[in-house]
């Protein structure tokens, strides 16, 4: 009987979790995920490590599609700002597919620029999220 009281609180606190939480929750796990994209791209540059290049390429397109899911209405009040970071999202999405090619056929000159649009889209979704 407890475990069906416990089991019943558990799951009113979720019910009543808003959904600024849970899309808070999202952000900030997939930020973690983001920055470890980037660290692991970062690395491979460095080691010239083709493996660590493209998991990070992997994880960075893995938490951008999770982007592409969140409210961002939620922490953007401004609905043009909204489209902006919509747009952010799909530029991201093609700057990482170019970035992925260029590692894939070795012009690693190259995919440091597809890497710098890369970071540049990040910079541009923070000063509209965090007012930069």
């Amino acid at each position: 009987m407890k475990k069906i009281i416990l089991a019943l609180a558990a799951l009113s606190t979720l019910a009543l979790a808003n959904e600024s939480t849970i899309n808070n929750v999202t952000v900030n796990a997939t930020m973690k995920l983001m920055e470890q994209g980037l660290n692991d791209v970062q690395v491979g540059f460095i080691y010239h490590d083709k493996d660590k290049l493209n998991r990070g390429i992997q994880t960075l397109q893995g938490a951008n599609s999770i982007f592409s899911n969140v409210d961002v209405s939620v922490f953007i009040p401004n609905n043009a700002k909204i489209q902006v970071t919509k747009n952010i999202n799909a530029n991201l999405a093609k700057d990482l597919d170019a970035l992925k090619k260029s590692v894939a056929d070795k012009k690693y000159a190259e995919a440091t620029e597809d890497y710098s649009k890369v970071l540049n889209s990040c910079i541009s979704c923070h000063t509209i999220i965090r007012g930069w």
